[in-house]
């Protein structure tokens, strides 16, 4: 039963096999390149995809140290302000004092 219709299905063509399996051949083999360098554009493109996910990495953890390090600064100038404040008016004081006197 498969052997028949295997048989009827090869006479159902109307071009003769040899123009037909060349061309099916060929349109095999284009197939064929056509998914390979897909596969490859593919391939090229998971490796930038990684490399591009890394590197926004990077960037996003350097950023935030370099923020942490800007927040830790601006405390240590805002005690530095008020130190110099306050050695001012402990400087001054005395002068207030002798001036009264």
């Amino acid at each position: 039963m498969d052997s028949s219709d295997a048989t009827t299905s090869t006479n159902d063509f109307l071009t003769p096999p040899r123009i037909l399996i060349p061309k099916l051949v060929s349109s095999r083999d284009k197939w064929k390149a056509k998914a390979t360098t897909r596969k490859h554009l593919l391939h090229k493109e998971r490796i930038r995809s990684r490399d591009l996910a890394l590197s926004r990495q990077r960037w996003k953890e350097r950023a935030l140290a370099a923020e942490q390090d800007r927040d830790e600064l601006q405390l240590q100038l805002q005690r530095a302000r008020a130190d110099l404040a306050l050695a001012q008016s402990q400087l001054a004081q005395p002068q207030i004092d002798s001036q009264k006197n």
